[in-house]
């Protein structure tokens, strides 16, 4: 489907001129959002220090994650799937416990769409991608305990 939205919108920018830089901003919001490439301890619920994702350069938890992506971000996501989610509710899917290797394969997707489905009842929200949503309804791991916190 993006392709054919890729042309239309070129089609109207050709046609439609400069009126159209407002709607491309506008649907190109989320390309916009920075991977998360390193974690960050931030309080949690109960004021406990929660690890969660983080974009680097600004220290915001205010980032993505997909399939696709590797690093400190992808690390601490698995780590909170297997402690705070696999761990506390279960599975038996194979593809649990899964693998902390820090890269966000097809596994670390399947993972996370379970996690999200369990969370919500949203379908637009189940989509194996981490973002903003899923970082508010997911349980992260402590940074001083052991146990899980919502953010």
């Amino acid at each position: 489907m993006r392709k054919p939205v890729n042309a239309l919108l070129a089609t109207l920018m050709v046609v439609g001129g400069g009126g159209l830089i407002t709607l491309s901003s506008a649907t190109s919001a989320a390309a916009a959002t920075p991977t998360c490439n390193t974690v960050k301890s931030v309080e949690g619920y109960n004021k406990g220090l929660i690890r969660v994702p983080a974009y680097s350069a600004t220290g915001s938890t205010t980032c993505a994650l997909t399939q696709g992506n590797s690093g400190a971000g992808v690390l601490e996501l698995q780590r909170a799937l297997n402690k705070c989610f696999y761990n506390a509710y279960g599975s038996n899917q194979s593809y649990w416990p899964l693998a902390e290797d820090g890269d966000f394969g097809p596994n670390t997707k399947k993972a996370l769409t379970e996690a999200q489905d369990y969370h919500t009842n949203v379908p637009a929200d189940i989509d194996g991608v981490y973002g903003p949503i899923t970082r508010d309804m997911l349980l992260w791991r402590s940074a001083t305990y052991n146990n899980c916190w919502f953010f």
